[in-house]
């Protein structure tokens, strides 16, 4: 369950740790960068992991592993107090679950108002 070097990749692979592999067939990466979290989810490691996601970091490991990988809309979530505008808003945090009931419940207790972030989105 590692992370490519940065983040910067549509794949986990690690010079330092070994490649991550995708439970479904052990000869293919379980997508990136949070490839990680989806091979724990999909083998059943654990239920839910946290993820990021800029381009693609949530929804390609999800889509790679069968699992449910969603990136909130900017603003739905609230990012801290020093990070509302990583990469201009189109980054944010969230995770990777098992099925869609679990994501929802997730989203239903992280969505917040944050009256000072910079993007804005109503409950």
């Amino acid at each position: 369950t590692n992370y490519p070097e940065f983040g910067f990749k549509n794949i986990t692979d690690s010079k330092m740790y070994g490649n991550a592999h995708n439970p479904w067939n052990l000869a293919y990466y379980p997508g990136g960068s949070s490839g990680g979290a989806g091979a724990a989810v999909a083998s059943k490691m654990i239920p839910i992991a946290g993820a990021s996601d800029g381009g693609g970091s949530i929804r390609i490991p999800a889509s790679w592993t069968s699992t449910i990988g969603l990136k909130p809309t900017r603003g739905r979530v609230i990012t801290g107090p020093s990070d509302w505008r990583s990469w201009q808003g189109a980054a944010g945090s969230f995770a990777i679950t098992k099925d869609v009931e679990d994501t929802a419940r997730l989203l239903d207790v992280l969505q917040a108002l944050q009256p000072a972030a910079v993007f804005q989105v109503p409950l």
